[in-house]
């Protein structure tokens, strides 16, 4: 086997394994946030108590911001505090505001914020990175035969 076909296979491994890698991600997110959206059904009100800041360095010496509400909300006579799992650079909630909540009706820890749309985003670009770069790997691969 010649070097520039040994080549081409690596190029074709490697990208095909990314792009593998990061379309099952991509399904997995969408997966995820559907079970839970049929888990939680039943519908509540919570308010925003808090904006958690998290700082993170980046490898040019600057930071990055992220911002994650915390939201109460109440599920019959339990108080639940929560958290959110998905940070934004920019919060798009403010402290005292209202916001629609869905929570398993069998477990109240379980829940999502209605109109939250970051992991459906985050599923779409990992999918689309991950058929891009199958793509470019067999374009590649073809076009160098």
């Amino acid at each position: 086997m010649d070097n520039i076909l040994m080549f081409r296979i690596i190029f074709l491994v490697i990208w095909s394994l990314l792009g593998i890698i990061f379309l099952v991600i991509g399904i997995a997110i969408l997966n995820n946030r559907k079970k839970k959206e049929r888990r939680c059904t039943s519908k509540t009100y919570g308010k925003v108590t808090d904006i958690a800041r998290y700082q993170t360095h980046n490898s040019d010496g600057g930071y990055s911001t992220i911002w994650r509400p915390v939201i109460e909300y109440n599920v019959g006579e339990l108080k639940f505090i929560k958290e959110s799992v998905y940070g934004t650079s920019q919060s798009k909630y403010a402290i005292g505001q209202n916001v629609e909540v869905y929570y398993n009706p069998e477990d109240g820890n379980e829940y999502y914020i209605a109109g939250e749309t970051l992991p459906k985003t985050l599923a779409i670009i990992f999918t689309a990175v991950g058929i891009v770069a199958i793509i470019i790997a067999l374009i590649v691969f073809i076009l160098t035969l």
